[in-house]
This record gives C-alpha cells, structure tokens and sequence, in this order.
C-alpha cells in the first residue's frame, strides 16, 4: 500500500514541476512584435531570435529587451532647408 500512494504522490507532483521545467523563447511575428513565448516557435511567419531557448522566462525578458529594440524611423530632410 505504502508504495502505491508514494508513486501517486511522486505523479501528482511531477504535474506541477513541469511548468517549472519549461523552455522560452523570444520571437519576432510577421508584423515585427517581440513577444517571450514558453511554447516552441513553429511557422514561416515566426522568426526566433536569441540564443534559441532559455531556462528561465526572465533570462528570456532580459535578452529581448536588449535584442528586440523597435526600429527608428529615419529622419527625412525638411524640404524648407534645401
């Protein structure tokens, strides 16, 4: 009996673990969005970006936020100053 309830308890247990366990990823959606994604990354429209996965979701957001700057606009010239 005593076995039996210790490979119930050691099921229900690993349950909760694996959200712990998850990878994430940092992604760039066709529409240019950064988004850190715990579910692999499939898809033409879907590019990943980084060091592949990570173990944590903050060393994730941590490196998006240094890899996934919006891109600025370039100034266009005043035409008043030519």
């Amino acid at each position: 009996m005593m076995p039996r309830v210790l490979i119930v308890c050691a099921l229900f247990a690993s349950g909760f673990a694996k959200p712990a366990l998850a990878d994430w990823w940092i992604v760039r959606s066709s529409d240019q969005e950064c988004l850190v994604v715990d579910i692999e990354p499939t898809g033409k429209d879907i590019t990943k970006v980084g060091n592949g996965s990570y173990k944590t979701e903050e060393e994730a957001e941590a490196d998006a936020k240094k890899l996934c700057t919006e891109p600025t606009q370039p100034t266009k010239p005043d035409s008043d100053d030519e």
